[in-house]
């Protein structure tokens, strides 16, 4: 019926006469056969039956509802032919005559099991999947197709009207991947270069059905699923000369990191460097940039963005390892335009920077692009991670030791910047992997989401490349200044230098005199170099020491690291602890004044959630065992470097299985560097400061040693 759809009419045959359902008046009924002699029946009708057989009939299990009179109208949630194929039988199993089915399925209906034809091929930085489902001479799009599946349906109209049966299994087989392409121009699937392993699972998927023909001939999709194959294994990756003017010995798995960066750059893709923390992400990157310069590969300067607090790390690291690079910091209030940037070979900027200055920033294009530390980007939803994917650069890499903390949203906010389009918008990303793995458990997922990024992300930890490592590893790393703490410093120094360079010129050879102001000046400058609060309790501004000591210390904590943190100023450590409680963190501590000392050894060695152990040198630079730790964080420089030596033993010492990393924290521009580097020049006269009854070094101070302890510039 063109109006109701599809109309059953219900009939019960006595004999060889058949009467319409006509409810409570089907009591007696005459009837006059046709033909030559008539004949009278008479019928008794069992209305109680009738009406049972009305009730099965108008069931859901049918898909019917009740109509006027003796019709029986299909209801509107089955289709009409799901009605003929799969409704029809179920009512003829239970007892029900049917008529005219037939008839209509062979008008309407192509019952002949469709073919799935495939064909897979490739352009510049993507691949398409064109795909058609044939039934006989009829034809049907594949987006076409997976929409009315979308629906519900199980059919779609043909060309020539009649309506073919698709396949339920396509969609299933299918869904979860289609959501993370794209459609272009109407039929055809497009992924991104970087989804070769989508399109391989998108074939395998299909291909174990009977009815798929696959035509997969594109040279290039071959040759790129050999590169995911050798991204697979770093080590048969193929070689690459490091650039002459690298100043470091790589380790070999440095050198593997060095030509993975090197593959993923040749081959057009990006990828996340998740090394250990103190494993060297930096030094390789470094390396893998000058070796894009020495080739001439690069076009316009690469952009590092770090915290705040590592910058000054980086511009150090390039000094060192690169000196052939040309850097600029592009922080601060006196930046140059954007347009002097192409005058640099680095340039190195922050994540708050990036935020408050992407229109100007997206008008350059970099070359690479690198993001350290780059959980900072962790929520998509962040004006910091969307300005970051508006950034223009040829390629990108991002360096983290935790990609991925508590959501794999984490891990789909980094790649959306290093590799767009890898992982699908965050919508489907969040219906196809961070929902079924985060909140079902859905291992096959988690294995598709290994399968997609492993190529891309390269995690090595200090336990896999232990034997290559020192059983020691030290690293000097650099704080700068917040503005406040810099002006409270520069006016600190200046009195004290001042006074000092006062009584040298008036000869003062009162040892007992000069001690006192050499030593309170250091004192101070040394706990302005900390934490200003240190001198000042009514000092509201920032520290760049403790922004960088927090920086590593979230990094450890995600990496499930421990950590002993050393300083000579208990009340520093007051400063840390305090910080550490309004985060919510654990952590055990000691200082001169705790009573059980080994309750809180044993708290940090023993128990896996309490990550950091906070320890005076006076009370815990000899006599403890925490060999739990694999992390030393020294706050503070000390004078002797063998009383630093003492506070690393602490943890490497026999019964430490792991190697030990030594990170000594350093302000910028303070008496802090100033004392490194009178440690190389003047070695006898540092340990002699640490000595009080020793007053030879003070007659051994000249005016360059007071200029240099105290002067404006650091060397």
């Amino acid at each position: 019926d063109p109006e109701k759809g599809l109309v059953a009419e219900l009939r019960f045959g006595y004999g060889p006469v058949e009467f319409p359902y006509q409810g409570q008046k089907a009591r007696l009924v005459e009837i006059v056969p046709r033909g030559t002699e008539p004949r009278f029946w008479r019928v008794f009708r069992d209305v109680e039956q009738e009406r049972e057989w009305r009730r099965k009939a108008a069931s859901a299990t049918f898909g019917l509802k009740r109509g006027p009179g003796a019709l029986l109208l299909l209801r509107a949630r089955v289709h009409p032919v799901d009605f003929l194929l799969d409704k029809v039988p179920k009512l003829a199993q239970a007892g029900f005559v049917i008529f005219g089915a037939k008839e209509l399925i062979r008008k309407k209906v192509q019952t002949a099991q469709p073919v799935l034809r495939l064909e897979a091929s490739s352009g510049i930085d993507w691949f398409d999947l064109k795909g058609e489902l044939a039934f006989g001479a009829q034809t049907v799009g594949l987006r076409e197709a997976l929409r009315a599946l979308k629906r519900g349906e199980r059919f779609v109209k043909l060309a020539d009207g009649t309506l073919g049966v698709l396949p339920e299994d396509l969609l299933e087989r299918l869904r979860n991947l289609l959501d993370l392409t794209r459609w272009h121009d109407g039929e055809r699937l497009r992924l991104d270069k970087t989804q070769a392993a989508l399109l391989e699972e998108l074939l395998e998927a299909v291909q174990g059905l009977d009815y798929v023909q696959v035509d997969v001939r594109d040279e290039e999709i071959r040759r790129v699923r050999e590169q995911l194959k050798k991204l697979e294994d770093v080590r048969e990756l193929p070689p690459v000369p490091l650039p002459q003017g690298l100043r470091a010995q790589l380790r070999p798995y440095q050198v593997q990191g060095y030509r993975w960066l090197h593959f993923l750059y040749q081959n057009g893709f990006g990828g996340i460097l998740a090394d250990d923390m103190g494993l060297g992400k930096t030094v390789q990157t470094l390396a893998f940039l000058l070796s894009l310069r020495e080739q001439g590969l690069a076009q316009g300067p690469d952009l590092v963005v770090a915290p705040r607090s590592l910058l000054f790390n980086w511009q150090r690291e390039i000094e060192r390892f690169t000196p052939g690079l040309k850097v600029l910091v592009y922080a601060g209030p006196k930046r140059p335009p954007v347009d002097a940037l192409d005058a640099y070979d680095v340039v190195l900027t922050t994540y708050g920077l990036v935020r408050q200055n992407v229109a100007r920033l997206q008008q350059k294009s970099f070359h690479v692009l690198v993001l350290d530390e780059a959980q900072a980007i962790k929520n998509p939803l962040t004006k910091t991670a969307r300005a970051l994917r508006r950034l223009q650069a040829r390629h990108r890499i991002a360096l983290t030791g935790t990609p991925v903390e508590n959501t794999t949203l984490e891990l789909w906010s980094i790649f959306a910047v290093v590799m767009p389009g890898l992982l699908g918008s965050l919508e489907a990303f969040k219906r196809v992997f961070a929902v079924p793995i985060e909140q079902e458990g859905d291992q096959e997922a988690a294995a598709r989401l290994r399968r997609l990024v492993g190529p891309f992300l390269l995690r090595r930890t200090k336990e896999q490349v232990a034997p290559e490592l020192p059983p020691r590893t030290e690293r000097v790393l650099y704080a700068t200044m917040t503005p406040e703490q810099a002006e409270m410093y520069h006016q600190v120094r200046e009195a004290f230098r001042a006074k000092l360079l006062g009584l040298l010129e008036a000869d003062d050879q009162d040892d007992g005199h000069w001690r006192m102001h050499v030593l309170e000046g250091l004192l101070r400058l040394r706990q302005l170099a900390l934490h200003p609060v240190l001198v000042d309790p009514a000092y509201r501004g920032g520290s760049g020491k403790m922004e960088l000591l927090f920086t590593l210390l979230e990094s450890l904590q995600e990496g499930g690291h421990k950590a002993l943190v050393y300083s000579q100023f208990v009340n520093m450590l007051r400063l840390v602890r305090e910080d550490m409680d309004r985060r919510g963190w654990r952590y055990a501590y000691l200082d001169g004044s705790t009573r059980d000392r080994q309750a809180q050894v044993d708290r940090f060695q023993k128990d896996p959630t309490v990550p950091f152990f906070l320890i005076s040198l006076r009370a815990g630079g000899v006599g403890l065992n925490l060999t739990a730790a694999e992390y030393v964080l020294l706050l503070d420089p000390w004078w002797n470097p063998a009383v630093e030596r003492q506070a690393a033993d602490r943890t490497h010492r026999i019964g430490q299985q792991k190697p030990v990393f030594l990170f000594k924290l350093i302000t910028q521009g303070t008496v802090e560097e100033k004392i490194l580097q009178l440690q190389q020049r003047k070695q006898k006269l540092v340990e002699q400061i640490v000595t009080p009854t020793d007053t030879a070094w003070l007659r051994a101070l000249r005016r360059e040693d007071i200029e240099a302890l105290f002067g404006d510039e650091a060397g």
